[in-house]
């Protein structure tokens, strides 16, 4: 997948889609599927904003159940189904071990009724179902969980993912069904014609500047899609008649990253510390494992600033470490901290409720549900409000329905709920990384673990990843303070994935950088040394590259 800039002149598009989040690119991957002339423009990198600051999850919504969200938890259990069939190295199921302690909002009866219901709702087969623990059997799990007061345990299943990299591979799949994709592309302007007989003023073109090279661009379609997340509203701002008008809200998440505490377990447990500002007691907490480590989140507060500029807080970390030293029997010290990181919430803000937060509901009583708004002075353009991870692909396909309906064109002939993702042409997803993990070993010379990280990360991608080291043998040195990764992959995010920034890289293709600030360093000159002779840049521009991440890690 390579940056077609000029490709974005050259089409009178039936859809552009501005926003290369997950649902901006499940959007495009959807409509390219449907036979559409598809455009896809994402200002900074594709997932840069909420769609790489996720927990992670690919989930039902268990907690929705008690918001009586019933149709949000029935489309969110669904999408994971089919994620683990058309994405299996990117939906992994995990167990969450729910514990329960004197006090807790919920007792052993209505946990056990609550998760037999969340089963109900669809899970993968009988080896997916919850079960009851006694609090020995809970301990044996889970060492670190504290034992005193213990009444019972549950464990069901929910499903682990890279946002990131799943993002990516809904932006490659629109790429590989012939939608011209560009990440780096900001839209700076609209032009609105007021045509006899429309029902409304119409978007007939935008400029589109390609932020690297500062080139101007024009983009001509029939209908457009503003999935802009966090910059929604700003994107609605551009529009000649806005009427100042939200339709979102924004919350803030922060997660922090600690030691693996919980083996191959997430804990699932309610929230009774003190909130930080702008939050609100009765929230739950998260810890997955991740990448060696554990992810614990998430705090929900408003958030008014610069959606580029959210930030953890001291604040933020305080009130999660409180939260999980509840259920432990040893707490976590600050200073075992390893690192951490925000992202914000786009929520949509429902109809006939407060605009003002302090007026409606809490953060975490906002609805999870999307839904798409249109302005009556941009009759052909839908902006996307809300969302999840979890249900993108659901997103895309009844957003896709409703703009086919529009533009008279036929239903699509390709159904996305079979087509896989890019790397998603495994079968069974464990027997496959065994037998493409040992190849990999015969093929290549790369150590098993090595081999079998790729192979779970590409999924049936890895031979394009690794075939590059035939020719150079030196991509298969492993990246310095990063002992997993290789080289190859670097060059493979160039190659094939439009990294174009040592950022995008240690970011978003590999997540290196959530996980502590001295890999990151350690691992950044030589990714630099890497882009620098794929691309060639000069001594000065490598620099620059080098001098810009270091920021953005800070």
């Amino acid at each position: 997948m390579k940056r077609d800039l000029e490709g974005l002149s050259r089409t009178k598009f039936d859809l552009a889609v501005i926003g290369g989040g997950v649902n901006g690119a499940a959007t495009a991957r959807e409509a390219a599927l449907a036979g559409m002339k598809v455009a896809l423009v994402e200002a900074r990198d594709f997932a840069a904003g909420t769609s790489s600051r996720s927990s992670k999850l690919i989930h039902g919504g268990l907690r929705y159940l008690k918001q009586f969200e019933f149709k949000l938890v029935r489309e969110a259990r669904r999408e994971r189904r089919l994620l683990s069939r058309i994405a299996p190295h990117l939906a992994k199921p995990i167990p969450f071990l729910l514990p329960i302690y004197p006090g807790d909002p919920d007792s052993p009866f209505k946990i056990r009724v609550g998760l037999t219901l969340y089963d109900l709702f669809g899970g993968l087969g009988k080896n997916d179902r919850h079960r009851m623990l006694s609090p020995a059997d809970a301990v044996r799990r889970i060492p670190r969980l504290k034992r005193e007061g213990l009444r019972k345990a549950a464990v069901y299943y929910d499903s682990l993912t890279d946002d990131a990299r799943l993002t990516l591979e809904y932006a490659l799949d629109a790429a590989a069904h012939g939608a011209v994709v560009a990440n780096y592309t900001e839209i700076r302007a609209f032009d609105v014609s007021s045509s006899a007989g429309a029902r409304a003023p119409e978007l007939i073109r935008a400029e589109a500047v390609d932020t690297l090279t500062g080139k101007a661009h024009e983009i001509s379609a029939r209908f457009w899609v503003n999935a802009a997340g966090p910059w929604v509203d700003h994107l609605r701002a551009l529009l000649p008649g806005y009427d100042g008008s939200k339709t979102i809200r924004l919350t803030k998440g922060t997660h922090i990253i600690l030691p693996r505490l919980s083996g191959p377990y997430a804990v699932f447990a309610p929230i009774f510390t003190g909130p930080p500002p702008g939050s609100e007691a009765g929230r739950i907490f998260v810890m997955m494992p991740w990448l060696g480590q554990s992810l614990l989140g998430t705090t929900d507060t408003d958030y008014a600033g610069d959606p580029a500029a959210v930030r953890p807080e001291p604040a933020d970390t305080e009130y999660l470490l409180a939260a999980v030293n509840r259920v432990l029997a040893r707490p976590i010290e600050t200073s075992e901290v390893v690192g951490a990181f925000a992202g914000l919430r786009a929520l949509a803000i429902e109809p006939g409720l407060a605009v003002s937060p302090r007026a409606g509901r809490s953060p975490s009583e906002n609805s999870r549900e999307y839904r798409f708004h249109e302005d009556r002075w941009a009759g052909n353009l839908i902006s996307v409000c809300g969302g999840k991870i979890t249900t993108a692909r659901s997103l895309g396909e009844n957003l896709v329905a409703r703009i086919a309906e529009r533009l008279g064109k036929p239903r699509p002939a390709t159904s996305s709920r079979a087509q896989p993702l890019p790397g998603g042409e495994t079968g069974q997803f464990e027997v496959y990384v065994d037998y493409a993990s040992w190849e990999a070993v015969r093929m290549f010379k790369v150590p098993i673990e090595i081999s079998e990280r790729i192979v779970r990360t590409y999924g049936s991608r890895w031979r394009e990843v690794l075939e590059p080291v035939r020719d150079e043998p030196a991509l298969a040195e492993t990246l310095p303070g990063a002992p997993s990764l290789l080289a190859a992959e670097v060059e493979f995010a160039i190659r094939s994935e439009m990294a174009v920034s040592v950022e995008d890289f240690l970011l978003r293709r590999s997540g290196l950088s959530w996980l502590s600030r001295w890999k990151v360093r350690e691992a950044a000159p030589r990714v630099a040394e890497i882009f620098a002779s794929r691309l060639g840049w000069t001594a000065e521009r490598r620099q620059e590259q080098l001098d810009a991440f270091a920021r953005s890690a800070d």
